[in-house]
């Protein structure tokens, strides 16, 4: 059976339209978030004084799709997968814990 997310792999900027309505969801509460969206790597950043601030990404490597979330502080997960849309609801994931940790902790 052939991989019907090929093309997917190679071009993260023709999926602009889902991770916008993330970015969206997230910039409503945090007005200092960014999105940036390449053929291979999409991230959301909430920008901040930290030089190392808190990020959520998705980037294609060797036919993977790694999904990263990075705290601003000290924690730093990283999943894995072969399909789009699993990896798509994990990086849907970590926008809800970036909401959730930034209520609770505050922006450093």
């Amino acid at each position: 059976m052939a991989d019907t997310n090929a093309i997917d792999k190679v071009n993260l900027s023709a999926k602009e339209d889902k991770f916008k309505e993330i970015f969206f969801t997230i910039k409503e509460e945090l007005t200092s978030a960014s999105l940036d969206i390449e053929a291979d790597n999409a991230s959301i950043t909430i920008n901040s004084n930290n030089p190392d601030p808190i990020k959520i990404s998705i980037e294609v490597t060797d036919h993977v799709y790694r999904v990263i979330y990075w705290d601003g502080y000290a924690i730093n997960e990283y999943y894995d997968y072969q399909n789009f849309n699993k990896a798509l609801k994990k990086f849907k994931k970590f926008s809800e814990k970036i909401l959730i940790n930034t209520k609770k902790f505050g922006i450093k």
